[in-house]
């Protein structure tokens, strides 16, 4: 009747979006200045509270970042409609090693004008 998936994610924290094995897919990004509808991903509501996330990851690896993410009060998963409008930063984990990805923080402008920030593994391109 259904057939069983079985999903590695690249995280230990379920409560998060995570990268998954679609980050592979040269298909699965977010454009600068492209609108995204209704899209569940972990946002942080200050600058600053990115950067430090963004801080966390580049210092300690990404056992670290991810948990800091999940306990922070500035950071929370949610479904939003977004603009991308620049790349803060991006952190490489496991740097040279077959697993190796990246964490971006993109400052995104919500579906209210508000100015957040996009922590994602997507790609983020410029059109």
């Amino acid at each position: 009747m259904f057939k069983a998936l079985r999903v590695t994610w690249l995280c230990a924290f379920p409560a998060l979006v995570c990268a998954s094995p679609a980050v592979a897919d040269p298909g699965w990004h977010y454009t600068i200045g492209q609108p995204t509808h209704a899209q569940q991903a972990n946002f942080c509501a200050s600058r600053e509270g990115a950067q430090e996330i963004a801080g966390i990851f580049d210092r300690f690896g990404a056992r670290a970042g991810y948990a800091a993410l999940a306990g922070s009060p500035d950071c929370v998963v949610a479904v939003r409609s977004f603009t991308p409008r620049r790349l803060l930063t991006s952190v490489t984990i496991s740097e040279g090693k077959p697993g190796e990805y990246q964490v971006r923080f993109v400052e995104v402008e919500d579906h209210e004008g508000g100015q957040i920030y996009l922590v994602t593994t997507r790609a983020v391109q410029t059109e």
